[in-house]
Protein backbone atom coordinates (compact mmCIF):
# COMPACT_ATOMS: atom_id res chain seq x y z
CA UNK A 1 0.00 0.00 0.00
CA UNK A 2 1.23 3.49 -0.79
CA UNK A 3 1.35 6.20 1.86
CA UNK A 4 -2.01 7.70 2.89
CA UNK A 5 -1.69 11.48 2.74
CA UNK A 6 -3.44 13.23 5.65
CA UNK A 7 -5.16 16.60 5.65
CA UNK A 8 -4.20 18.59 8.75
CA UNK A 9 -7.06 20.71 10.08
CA UNK A 10 -6.65 24.39 10.83
CA UNK A 11 -7.01 23.67 14.53
CA UNK A 12 -4.38 20.94 14.28
CA UNK A 13 -2.04 23.21 12.32
CA UNK A 14 -2.40 25.89 14.97
CA UNK A 15 -1.54 23.43 17.73
CA UNK A 16 1.39 22.06 15.69
CA UNK A 17 2.78 25.55 14.98
CA UNK A 18 2.42 26.67 18.59
CA UNK A 19 4.24 23.57 19.81
CA UNK A 20 7.16 24.31 17.49
CA UNK A 21 7.32 27.80 18.98
CA UNK A 22 7.97 26.24 22.41
CA UNK A 23 4.39 26.58 23.66
CA UNK A 24 3.47 24.06 26.36
CA UNK A 25 1.19 21.97 24.14
CA UNK A 26 0.87 18.21 24.17
CA UNK A 27 1.07 16.91 20.57
CA UNK A 28 0.38 13.34 21.64
CA UNK A 29 -2.01 11.51 19.27
CA UNK A 30 -4.29 9.90 21.86
CA UNK A 31 -7.16 8.46 19.78
CA UNK A 32 -8.23 7.61 16.27
CA UNK A 33 -11.83 8.12 15.18
CA UNK A 34 -13.39 5.86 12.54
CA UNK A 35 -16.06 6.68 9.96
CA UNK A 36 -17.69 4.82 7.07
CA UNK A 37 -18.63 8.07 5.33
CA UNK A 38 -16.65 9.00 2.21
CA UNK A 39 -16.30 12.65 3.21
CA UNK A 40 -14.03 15.27 1.73
CA UNK A 41 -11.02 15.95 3.94
CA UNK A 42 -10.87 19.69 4.45
CA UNK A 43 -8.79 21.89 6.77
CA UNK A 44 -12.01 23.50 8.11
CA UNK A 45 -13.25 20.27 9.74
CA UNK A 46 -13.60 20.38 13.52
CA UNK A 47 -15.40 17.04 13.91
CA UNK A 48 -15.06 13.77 12.00
CA UNK A 49 -18.12 13.33 9.70
CA UNK A 50 -20.04 10.14 10.42
CA UNK A 51 -17.76 9.12 13.30
CA UNK A 52 -19.02 5.91 14.92
CA UNK A 53 -16.11 4.74 17.04
CA UNK A 54 -12.88 5.90 18.69
CA UNK A 55 -9.90 3.72 19.47
CA UNK A 56 -7.19 4.49 22.00
CA UNK A 57 -5.02 1.46 21.21
CA UNK A 58 -2.79 3.05 18.61
CA UNK A 59 0.97 3.22 18.15
CA UNK A 60 3.13 5.20 15.78
CA UNK A 61 6.74 5.77 14.82
CA UNK A 62 8.36 8.28 12.47
CA UNK A 63 10.01 6.40 9.56
CA UNK A 64 10.72 9.35 7.26
CA UNK A 65 10.85 13.12 7.14
CA UNK A 66 7.08 13.36 6.82
CA UNK A 67 5.92 9.76 7.19
CA UNK A 68 4.65 7.92 10.26
CA UNK A 69 4.05 4.18 10.46
CA UNK A 70 0.95 3.65 12.61
CA UNK A 71 -0.79 0.53 13.93
CA UNK A 72 -4.38 0.30 15.21
CA UNK A 73 -5.75 -2.40 17.49
CA UNK A 74 -9.35 -3.19 18.47
CA UNK A 75 -10.09 -6.25 20.64
CA UNK A 76 -13.83 -5.50 20.98
CA UNK A 77 -16.63 -7.69 19.59
CA UNK A 78 -17.77 -4.90 17.25
CA UNK A 79 -18.01 -5.44 13.52
CA UNK A 80 -17.63 -2.54 11.12
CA UNK A 81 -15.98 -1.12 8.03
CA UNK A 82 -14.31 2.26 7.61
CA UNK A 83 -13.68 4.58 4.69
CA UNK A 84 -11.84 7.22 6.70
CA UNK A 85 -10.38 8.18 10.03
CA UNK A 86 -9.29 11.15 12.09
CA UNK A 87 -6.42 11.65 14.53
CA UNK A 88 -7.33 13.32 17.83
CA UNK A 89 -4.83 14.97 20.19
CA UNK A 90 -4.89 14.41 23.93
CA UNK A 91 -6.98 17.61 24.44
CA UNK A 92 -9.64 16.37 21.95
CA UNK A 93 -8.55 18.51 18.97
CA UNK A 94 -9.20 16.92 15.58
CA UNK A 95 -5.62 17.09 14.31
CA UNK A 96 -5.86 15.47 10.84
CA UNK A 97 -8.22 13.42 8.65
CA UNK A 98 -8.15 10.98 5.78
CA UNK A 99 -11.02 9.60 3.64
CA UNK A 100 -11.55 7.65 0.43
CA UNK A 101 -14.48 6.30 -1.58
CA UNK A 102 -13.52 2.63 -1.21
CA UNK A 103 -13.47 0.88 2.14
CA UNK A 104 -10.15 1.27 3.87
CA UNK A 105 -10.52 -1.70 6.24
CA UNK A 106 -13.14 -3.98 7.82
CA UNK A 107 -13.46 -5.79 11.16
CA UNK A 108 -15.36 -8.98 11.91
CA UNK A 109 -17.17 -9.21 15.29
CA UNK A 110 -15.29 -12.40 16.11
CA UNK A 111 -11.83 -11.14 15.23
CA UNK A 112 -9.26 -8.93 16.88
CA UNK A 113 -8.60 -6.04 14.53
CA UNK A 114 -4.97 -5.08 13.92
CA UNK A 115 -4.06 -2.73 11.05
CA UNK A 116 -0.74 -1.23 10.03
CA UNK A 117 -0.70 1.81 7.75
CA UNK A 118 1.81 4.43 6.62
CA UNK A 119 0.51 8.00 6.74
CA UNK A 120 2.19 11.00 5.11
CA UNK A 121 1.88 14.44 6.64
CA UNK A 122 1.97 17.60 4.50
CA UNK A 123 4.80 18.90 6.65
CA UNK A 124 8.47 18.01 6.58
CA UNK A 125 8.88 17.54 10.34
CA UNK A 126 6.67 15.17 12.34
CA UNK A 127 9.17 14.57 15.13
CA UNK A 128 6.96 16.57 17.53
CA UNK A 129 4.12 14.02 17.25
CA UNK A 130 3.95 11.33 19.91
CA UNK A 131 1.96 8.12 20.11
CA UNK A 132 1.26 5.53 22.74
CA UNK A 133 3.38 2.40 23.38
CA UNK A 134 5.15 0.84 20.41
CA UNK A 135 5.04 -2.77 21.58
CA UNK A 136 3.20 -4.02 18.49
CA UNK A 137 4.67 -1.76 15.81
CA UNK A 138 5.82 -3.35 12.56
CA UNK A 139 7.28 -0.41 10.60
CA UNK A 140 9.05 -0.82 7.25
CA UNK A 141 12.78 -1.29 7.73
CA UNK A 142 15.08 1.62 6.85
CA UNK A 143 18.74 2.37 7.51
CA UNK A 144 17.74 3.96 10.83
CA UNK A 145 14.60 2.00 11.76
CA UNK A 146 14.34 -1.69 12.54
CA UNK A 147 11.27 -3.15 10.92
CA UNK A 148 9.73 -5.35 8.25
CA UNK A 149 11.56 -5.96 4.96
CA UNK A 150 11.58 -8.50 2.14
CA UNK A 151 14.41 -10.78 1.06
CA UNK A 152 15.97 -9.79 -2.26
CA UNK A 153 15.51 -12.12 -5.21
CA UNK A 154 18.27 -13.20 -7.61
CA UNK A 155 16.91 -10.69 -10.12
CA UNK A 156 17.13 -7.91 -7.49
CA UNK A 157 20.78 -8.78 -6.83
CA UNK A 158 21.72 -8.92 -10.52
CA UNK A 159 20.05 -5.60 -11.45
CA UNK A 160 21.19 -3.87 -8.25
CA UNK A 161 18.45 -1.20 -8.36
CA UNK A 162 16.09 -2.21 -5.50
CA UNK A 163 17.04 -0.45 -2.25
CA UNK A 164 14.10 -1.68 -0.16
CA UNK A 165 15.08 -5.38 0.18
CA UNK A 166 17.96 -7.07 1.95
CA UNK A 167 20.37 -9.88 0.97
CA UNK A 168 20.82 -12.90 3.21
CA UNK A 169 24.38 -14.15 3.87
CA UNK A 170 23.72 -17.38 1.96
CA UNK A 171 22.32 -15.62 -1.11
CA UNK A 172 25.17 -13.10 -1.04
CA UNK A 173 27.76 -15.89 -0.88
CA UNK A 174 26.00 -17.67 -3.75
CA UNK A 175 26.14 -14.63 -5.96
CA UNK A 176 29.74 -13.78 -5.06
CA UNK A 177 30.86 -17.31 -5.93
CA UNK A 178 28.95 -17.07 -9.18
CA UNK A 179 31.09 -14.27 -10.61
CA UNK A 180 34.65 -14.55 -11.85
CA UNK A 181 36.84 -11.68 -13.03
CA UNK A 182 39.22 -12.48 -15.89
CA UNK A 183 42.15 -10.05 -16.18
CA UNK A 184 44.10 -10.33 -19.42
CA UNK A 185 47.77 -9.28 -19.67
CA UNK A 186 50.37 -8.98 -22.43
CA UNK A 187 49.06 -9.61 -25.93
CA UNK A 188 45.91 -11.30 -24.60
CA UNK A 189 43.96 -8.09 -24.15
CA UNK A 190 40.44 -9.39 -23.68
CA UNK A 191 38.01 -12.30 -23.53
CA UNK A 192 35.15 -12.38 -25.99
CA UNK A 193 31.56 -11.93 -24.73
CA UNK A 194 32.50 -10.71 -21.23
CA UNK A 195 30.24 -8.12 -19.65
CA UNK A 196 31.38 -4.48 -19.57
CA UNK A 197 32.64 -4.87 -16.00
CA UNK A 198 34.68 -7.95 -16.90
CA UNK A 199 32.46 -10.35 -14.93
CA UNK A 200 30.75 -13.49 -16.17
CA UNK A 201 27.39 -14.56 -14.61
CA UNK A 202 27.21 -18.30 -13.91
CA UNK A 203 24.49 -18.87 -16.51
CA UNK A 204 26.76 -17.40 -19.20
CA UNK A 205 29.92 -19.39 -18.52
CA UNK A 206 31.13 -21.11 -21.69
CA UNK A 207 34.26 -21.58 -23.79
CA UNK A 208 35.91 -18.30 -24.70
CA UNK A 209 38.67 -17.89 -27.26
CA UNK A 210 41.41 -15.35 -26.61
CA UNK A 211 42.07 -13.02 -29.56
CA UNK A 212 40.40 -15.52 -31.85
CA UNK A 213 43.42 -17.82 -32.23
CA UNK A 214 45.77 -17.90 -29.24
CA UNK A 215 43.91 -20.55 -27.24
CA UNK A 216 40.82 -21.35 -25.20
CA UNK A 217 39.87 -20.41 -21.63
CA UNK A 218 37.38 -23.03 -20.42
CA UNK A 219 34.98 -22.21 -17.57
CA UNK A 220 32.34 -24.69 -16.46
CA UNK A 221 29.42 -24.33 -14.04
CA UNK A 222 26.11 -25.88 -13.06
CA UNK A 223 23.04 -24.94 -15.09
CA UNK A 224 22.01 -22.41 -12.44
CA UNK A 225 23.44 -21.14 -9.17
CA UNK A 226 27.00 -20.54 -8.08
CA UNK A 227 30.22 -21.86 -9.47
CA UNK A 228 31.48 -24.52 -7.00
CA UNK A 229 34.69 -23.63 -5.18
CA UNK A 230 36.31 -26.72 -6.69
CA UNK A 231 36.15 -25.29 -10.21
CA UNK A 232 39.38 -24.05 -11.74
CA UNK A 233 40.56 -22.17 -14.81
CA UNK A 234 43.23 -24.25 -16.53
CA UNK A 235 45.56 -23.11 -19.32
CA UNK A 236 47.85 -24.65 -21.91
CA UNK A 237 50.05 -23.67 -24.83
CA UNK A 238 51.04 -20.01 -24.86
CA UNK A 239 48.50 -19.04 -22.14
CA UNK A 240 49.74 -19.19 -18.54
CA UNK A 241 48.14 -18.46 -15.17
CA UNK A 242 44.72 -19.68 -14.00
CA UNK A 243 43.78 -21.16 -10.65
CA UNK A 244 40.70 -21.91 -8.54
CA UNK A 245 37.63 -19.65 -8.56
CA UNK A 246 37.11 -19.30 -4.82
CA UNK A 247 37.93 -15.87 -3.45
CA UNK A 248 40.36 -14.89 -6.19
CA UNK A 249 40.35 -13.04 -9.48
CA UNK A 250 41.83 -15.07 -12.32
CA UNK A 251 44.74 -13.61 -14.28
CA UNK A 252 45.84 -15.12 -17.58
CA UNK A 253 49.02 -14.10 -19.41
CA UNK A 254 50.49 -14.54 -22.89
CA UNK A 255 54.21 -13.68 -23.02
CA UNK A 256 55.83 -11.84 -25.93
CA UNK A 257 58.90 -13.39 -27.51
CA UNK A 258 62.22 -11.61 -27.02
CA UNK A 259 64.44 -10.75 -30.04
CA UNK A 260 66.78 -13.64 -29.23
CA UNK A 261 63.84 -16.07 -28.97
CA UNK A 262 62.57 -14.88 -32.34
CA UNK A 263 65.97 -15.42 -33.98
CA UNK A 264 66.39 -18.87 -32.42
CA UNK A 265 62.87 -19.91 -33.45
CA UNK A 266 62.58 -22.70 -30.86
CA UNK A 267 60.31 -21.55 -28.00
CA UNK A 268 56.72 -22.85 -28.05
CA UNK A 269 55.40 -20.85 -25.06
CA UNK A 270 55.77 -17.26 -26.36
CA UNK A 271 54.18 -15.36 -29.25
CA UNK A 272 55.57 -13.07 -31.94
CA UNK A 273 54.07 -9.59 -32.28
CA UNK A 274 54.65 -6.92 -34.95
CA UNK A 275 56.51 -4.78 -32.41
CA UNK A 276 58.66 -7.71 -31.32
CA UNK A 277 59.53 -8.59 -34.91
CA UNK A 278 60.53 -4.97 -35.59
CA UNK A 279 62.71 -4.84 -32.47
CA UNK A 280 64.43 -8.02 -33.61
CA UNK A 281 65.20 -6.54 -37.05
CA UNK A 282 62.80 -8.71 -39.06
CA UNK A 283 61.39 -7.23 -42.27
CA UNK A 284 58.05 -8.60 -43.37
CA UNK A 285 55.23 -7.85 -45.78
CA UNK A 286 52.50 -5.65 -44.30
CA UNK A 287 50.35 -5.21 -47.43
CA UNK A 288 50.22 -6.88 -50.84
CA UNK A 289 47.85 -6.97 -53.79
CA UNK A 290 47.90 -8.66 -57.22
CA UNK A 291 45.38 -7.85 -59.94
CA UNK A 292 46.14 -9.73 -63.12
CA UNK A 293 49.53 -8.51 -64.44
CA UNK A 294 49.60 -5.55 -61.99
CA UNK A 295 50.33 -5.42 -58.27
CA UNK A 296 52.35 -4.10 -55.36
CA UNK A 297 53.98 -5.23 -52.10
CA UNK A 298 54.72 -3.04 -49.07
CA UNK A 299 57.29 -4.14 -46.47
CA UNK A 300 57.41 -3.35 -42.74
CA UNK A 301 60.29 -0.88 -43.16
CA UNK A 302 58.25 1.11 -45.72
CA UNK A 303 59.96 -0.20 -48.87
CA UNK A 304 57.39 -0.56 -51.66
CA UNK A 305 57.69 -2.35 -55.00
CA UNK A 306 55.12 -2.17 -57.82
CA UNK A 307 54.81 -3.74 -61.24
CA UNK A 308 52.55 -3.79 -64.25
CA UNK A 309 52.03 -4.64 -67.94
CA UNK A 310 51.19 -2.33 -70.85
CA UNK A 311 49.58 -4.49 -73.53
CA UNK A 312 49.56 -3.88 -77.29
CA UNK A 313 52.15 -3.62 -80.04
CA UNK A 314 54.47 -0.64 -80.03
CA UNK A 315 54.22 0.69 -83.59
CA UNK A 316 56.42 3.77 -83.17
CA UNK A 317 58.65 5.63 -80.79
CA UNK A 318 56.12 6.98 -78.33
CA UNK A 319 55.65 8.30 -74.75
CA UNK A 320 53.44 6.22 -72.42
CA UNK A 321 51.89 7.24 -69.04
CA UNK A 322 51.90 4.63 -66.26
CA UNK A 323 49.54 4.81 -63.23
CA UNK A 324 50.82 2.98 -60.16
CA UNK A 325 48.41 0.45 -58.51
CA UNK A 326 48.92 2.32 -55.18
CA UNK A 327 50.59 5.70 -54.57
CA UNK A 328 54.00 5.83 -52.92
CA UNK A 329 53.83 7.63 -49.57
CA UNK A 330 57.23 9.40 -49.57
CA UNK A 331 59.20 8.93 -52.81
CA UNK A 332 59.46 6.87 -56.00
CA UNK A 333 63.02 5.66 -56.53
CA UNK A 334 62.54 5.05 -60.25
CA UNK A 335 60.89 2.93 -62.92
CA UNK A 336 62.36 0.42 -65.41
CA UNK A 337 60.87 -1.64 -68.22
CA UNK A 338 61.26 -4.64 -70.49
CA UNK A 339 59.92 -4.79 -74.06
CA UNK A 340 58.19 -8.05 -75.02
CA UNK A 341 59.56 -9.38 -78.33
CA UNK A 342 56.85 -11.97 -78.95
CA UNK A 343 57.65 -12.02 -82.71
CA UNK A 344 61.29 -12.95 -81.95
CA UNK A 345 62.50 -10.47 -84.57
CA UNK A 346 66.14 -9.41 -84.93
CA UNK A 347 65.22 -6.04 -86.38
CA UNK A 348 65.20 -3.00 -84.08
CA UNK A 349 65.89 -2.64 -80.41
CA UNK A 350 63.18 -0.85 -78.35
CA UNK A 351 64.08 0.44 -74.90
CA UNK A 352 61.85 1.74 -72.04
CA UNK A 353 63.33 5.03 -70.88
CA UNK A 354 62.20 7.04 -67.82
CA UNK A 355 60.97 10.59 -68.51
CA UNK A 356 59.75 11.50 -65.01
CA UNK A 357 58.17 9.90 -61.91
CA UNK A 358 55.78 11.01 -59.16
CA UNK A 359 54.10 9.37 -56.17
CA UNK A 360 51.17 8.25 -58.30
CA UNK A 361 52.72 7.33 -61.65
CA UNK A 362 55.49 7.72 -64.27
CA UNK A 363 55.99 8.80 -67.88
CA UNK A 364 58.27 6.61 -70.02
CA UNK A 365 59.47 6.82 -73.63
CA UNK A 366 59.80 3.78 -75.89
CA UNK A 367 62.74 4.39 -78.23
CA UNK A 368 64.13 2.17 -81.02
CA UNK A 369 67.46 2.28 -82.86
CA UNK A 370 65.69 1.60 -86.17
CA UNK A 371 62.39 2.40 -87.78
CA UNK A 372 61.34 -1.25 -87.50
CA UNK A 373 58.99 -1.77 -84.50
CA UNK A 374 58.19 -5.45 -84.92
CA UNK A 375 60.44 -6.30 -81.98
CA UNK A 376 57.89 -4.67 -79.62
CA UNK A 377 54.84 -6.60 -80.80
CA UNK A 378 53.95 -7.75 -77.25
CA UNK A 379 53.96 -4.40 -75.41
CA UNK A 380 56.18 -3.98 -72.37
CA UNK A 381 56.40 -4.72 -68.65
CA UNK A 382 57.48 -2.14 -66.04
CA UNK A 383 58.69 -2.18 -62.40
CA UNK A 384 58.91 0.71 -59.89
CA UNK A 385 60.34 0.97 -56.36
CA UNK A 386 60.08 3.55 -53.60
CA UNK A 387 58.73 4.09 -50.09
Amino acid sequence: MSNLTLMITRAGQARFTAAQLDADINLGVAQIGLTDVAFVSAPTLEVLPGEFKRLASISGLQVGDSTVHMTIRDESADGYSARGFGLFLADGTLFATYAQADRLFEKSPRAIFLAAIDIAFPTGDVSELRFGNTDFLNPPATEDTAGVARVATDADIVTGTNNSRFITPRRLATRLLGYVTLAMRGVANGVAALAADGKVPPDQLRVYQVNGHLGNVVLSAADVGAVPATRKVTTNGVITGGGDLFGNDIELSVLQATPSELHEGRSAVVVATPGGLADAGFIYVVDSRIRGQNGYRIWSDGFTEQWGYVDGAVVAEVAVAIVFPTPFKVECFGVSGTVRNTAQTINGCHQVQEIDVSLTGANVFLQSDTANTSDAAGGFRWRATGH
